[in-house]
């Protein structure tokens, strides 16, 4: 029974870290910082900013690092979210190849 307990324990020990993980992810809430407005061409706009976290809950799985997230600058497309400075945000971070985005 005890080599059976042992052997079960193993498994588990070692199916934990055998998992690849494809990306890392984390659930969060924040303010938008650090809002910047490029202009592109007569009527087309960028917009980067960066996050001010209130909240961070990192995947059990396949843990996004925080320090990365932080230091990390998100893209809004033409500007279609239409932030401010301040404004709460919410949602989930995924890093792949050390680039962080906002999933939608």
């Amino acid at each position: 029974m005890k080599l059976m307990s042992l052997f079960l324990a193993i498994i588990a020990a070692t199916s934990v870290h055998a998992y690849d993980c494809k990306q890392n992810e984390a659930q969060f809430i924040g303010n938008v910082t650090e809002l910047r407005i490029v202009n592109l061409g007569p009527g087309v706009r960028d917009c980067t900013f960066k996050i001010s976290f209130t909240r961070f809950n990192e995947s059990q799985v396949c843990p996004l690092d925080y320090s990365l997230a932080t230091e990390a600058e998100f893209e809004d497309y033409l500007c279609s979210r239409k932030l401010t400075n301040g404004d709460e945000i919410s949602g989930y971070l995924v890093e792949k190849n050390g680039f962080v985005r906002i999933d939608e």
